[in-house]
């Protein structure tokens, strides 16, 4: 590899690990171009966002020598680059043949596999049923006529799952419908993408709207922004789909679209109230919306200099409610200017409770909105995320 050589390092998550008793760096791929888990020795920790494509190795070198205080061999940058760029965690020729080959493989399954089974839910059909079942049991509600729109976290199940109870116990809908699925698409670049498969549950595959779909993309001439590999890992539409699978069997077909950040969306409007008009015709009486959102992220974890607290907590609670209800009312602009105000409270769920809030406006639903549930989950030391189960009634 030559000096002038300038890595990028493309966007992964890193977590704490051990092997064989020593600290190292889980490296992932989020986008899922990338399979394989990458350790690397903690100490190698710095070098990693030095590898921005403005130093070449030669700087790297420099950079790496006056952290640890010593020379540190240009050999050793040199295999440790190389090794990432052979692994896909570098922008570069190596990492174009990886995503064409990854391509290739997603384009040639006809159903969208099960990204976290074996950790957030049991892969057999038989567990899975009795590890949900466990879930709902926290819930006391006698469900009758369900809500029309549906929100429930995306938490990791067995951490938010009374939230996750006092949402689908509510949602018993009609055998032949259709449920809108609004996900986060936590690394989508997009304002939105449409999911063009099937979903694989431990129940069997979760049917694919694909009439809805075709109406979008060929009716309304709606781009619908396949971005094929941000949906490979997603979970916030996957713990959904396990949900409605379950309760719902064959009697249900889904409509799944991740929404970007509100960043996005809010600098691609026109293609967002094109998406809000194209999903306004199909909304009919057997077609129900759901939102699979977390709401606020606070705390060290969640890149602020101090630990969340139990007042911090709190507001955030009164935030969401206030978000929600501004949702349910349709008062977009009041919940723009609160989404604005306070992008500290990082809440992921925002774009799509300002699509919500969108649709309800222009008239798809009248109703009533009722929150079922709050809670502010601890998530990580010194931090938390806060949850709702909510719905809205017309």
């Amino acid at each position: 590899m030559e000096p002038s050589y300038k890595p990028i390092l493309r966007q992964v998550d890193v977590f704490p690990g051990e092997y064989q008793g020593r600290p190292i760096l889980y490296l992932r791929d989020p986008l899922g171009f990338v399979d394989e888990l990458i350790g690397l020795p903690q100490d190698l920790a710095f070098i990693l966002p030095l590898m921005d494509g403005e130093r070449d190795l030669r700087d790297l070198q420099v950079e790496a020598s006056k952290i640890v205080g010593q020379i540190v061999p240009f050999e050793e940058i040199a295999k440790l680059v190389e090794f990432l760029d052979e692994k896909g965690l570098l922008w570069s020729e190596s990492f174009e043949s990886i995503k064409e080959r990854a391509y290739e493989e997603w384009f040639s399954l006809k159903v969208r596999p099960m990204a976290h089974a074996n950790q957030a839910y049991p892969l057999s059909g038989n567990e899975a049923e009795w590890f949900l079942e466990e879930v709902l049991k926290l819930s006391q509600v006698n469900s009758g006529e369900p809500p029309r729109v549906l929100i429930a976290p995306h938490i990791d199940i067995r951490v938010g799952a009374k939230a996750y109870a006092e949402a689908y116990q509510r949602f018993r809908i009609p055998s032949g419908s259709r449920v809108i699925v609004l996900g986060v698409g936590h690394y989508l670049d997009f304002p939105y993408s449409i999911l063009t498969k099937d979903i694989a549950t431990p129940f069997g595959p979760l049917r694919n709207d694909r009439g809805g779909m075709l109406f979008l993309g060929n009716t309304k001439k709606l781009e619908l922004f396949p971005d094929h590999m941000a949906h490979k890992f997603e979970h916030s539409i996957e713990f959904q789909a396990l949900f409605l699978k379950y309760l719902l069997g064959e009697e249900v077909v889904v409509l799944p679209i991740l929404i970007g950040s509100y960043h996005v969306i809010s600098h691609n409007r026109e293609l967002v109230y094109g998406l809000v008009d194209g999903l306004l015709e199909l909304m009919d009486d057997r077609t129900y919306l759901l939102l699979g959102v977390d709401m606020c992220h606070r705390g060290l974890r969640y890149g602020d200099s101090f630990p969340a607290d139990k007042l911090l907590a709190k507001s955030a609670l009164e935030r969401d409610k206030l978000m929600l209800e501004l949702a349910f009312k349709g008062e977009t602009k009041e919940l723009e200017r609160l989404v604005t105000d306070g992008e500290q409270w990082k809440n992921c769920g925002s774009s799509s409770l300002f699509i919500l809030s969108l649709i309800i406006e222009r008239g798809a639903f009248r109703g009533t909105g009722e929150i079922f549930f709050q809670e502010a989950i601890p998530f990580g030391e010194g931090s938390f995320v806060s949850v709702a189960s909510a719905g809205y009634f017309s």
